[in-house]
């Protein structure tokens, strides 16, 4: 169930101050979690030409000039950074905002940026043999067609809840030796959640688990924080990455590194919702 929130109108929004006792002269820290192609300053740089061009609509855009973007590794690096006054606020997506407010009712909304379109895809290394992407690929666009995924993203997502999802079984192929090494963050529950004891649970292995059977192949899962996806990549930590941002329609690309190329997409909001403390 998503959390019960306030249906703000754009009126009401843009006459509400970010930060309740912040004037505009004051720096306001907020956190969100680091693009793998972008520097803090240089993703600052590239949301201002958004909002400039009108493609972002940042409802308090008062107190914009103000706000200093802080990157974190991690959504619990964040939250410790916001509990402890570090910053004022964590930028999440609306989905990822939601399920927070769900389990921990300290955080409220402080602002709300309806945003160009942000999708999430799978990551692989670009100097691989594309037969891997393909056969993710031809997988996923199956799933699309039959309306399963629209399923887990129902099952998963739009009911999260506030008790932890259940871990996905995956089955096991003994007559294959190959098997493929997929890293998850746990970085944007309920999308990617990784459970406290480190299993990784709900959508995102509902979502692999539906992939090896198509697939028939046998998938190990590898927990990581988002910061390192590319470096999980380059390594060859794994084959692939749970999730990378990709934006359509535009030329930058803050969390795509070079050297990495994506799946089709399996996941899209447009709300990025600031939280503050209570």
């Amino acid at each position: 169930m998503k959390a019960k929130r306030f249906i703000f109108t754009a009126v009401f929004l843009c006459a509400v101050m970010l930060f309740a006792g912040t004037s505009s002269a004051a720096e306001t820290k907020v956190g969100l979690l680091s693009k793998l192609n972008m520097s803090e300053q240089e993703f600052q740089n590239f949301s201002e030409a958004l909002q400039a061009s009108g493609r972002n609509k940042i409802f308090s855009s008062e107190q914009y000039d103000a706000i200093k973007l802080v990157f974190y590794d991690s959504l619990l690096s964040m939250q410790m950074a916001l509990n402890a006054g570090d910053i004022q606020g964590m930028n999440l997506p609306e989905p990822v905002a939601d399920y927070v407010m769900n389990v921990n009712d300290g955080y409220e909304i402080a602002a709300i940026t309806r945003m160009v379109p942000a999708y999430l895809a799978l990551g692989f290394r670009k100097d691989d043999d594309p037969a891997l992407r393909n056969k993710f690929n031809e997988a996923l666009l199956s799933m699309k067609a039959d309306g399963t995924l629209a399923i887990l993203r129902a099952k998963y997502i739009d009911e999260a809840g506030v008790d932890d999802p259940e871990p996905v079984k995956f089955e096991k192929y003994d007559n294959i030796d190959t098997t493929i090494k997929v890293a998850v963050t746990g970085d944007l529950p309920p999308i990617d959640f990784i459970a406290a004891d480190g299993t990784p649970a709900g959508f995102n292995t509902a979502v692999l688990a539906e992939l090896a059977k198509r697939m028939k192949v046998n998938i190990q899962l590898v927990n990581i924080e988002s910061g390192a996806r590319a470096a999980a990549l380059a390594s060859k930590r794994a084959d692939v990455v749970f999730w990378f941002e990709h934006r359509n329609g535009l030329d930058a690309q803050p969390d795509v590194p070079e050297g990495i190329v994506l799946s089709e997409t399996y996941y899209t909001w447009n709300e990025m919702l600031c939280l503050k403390k209570k």
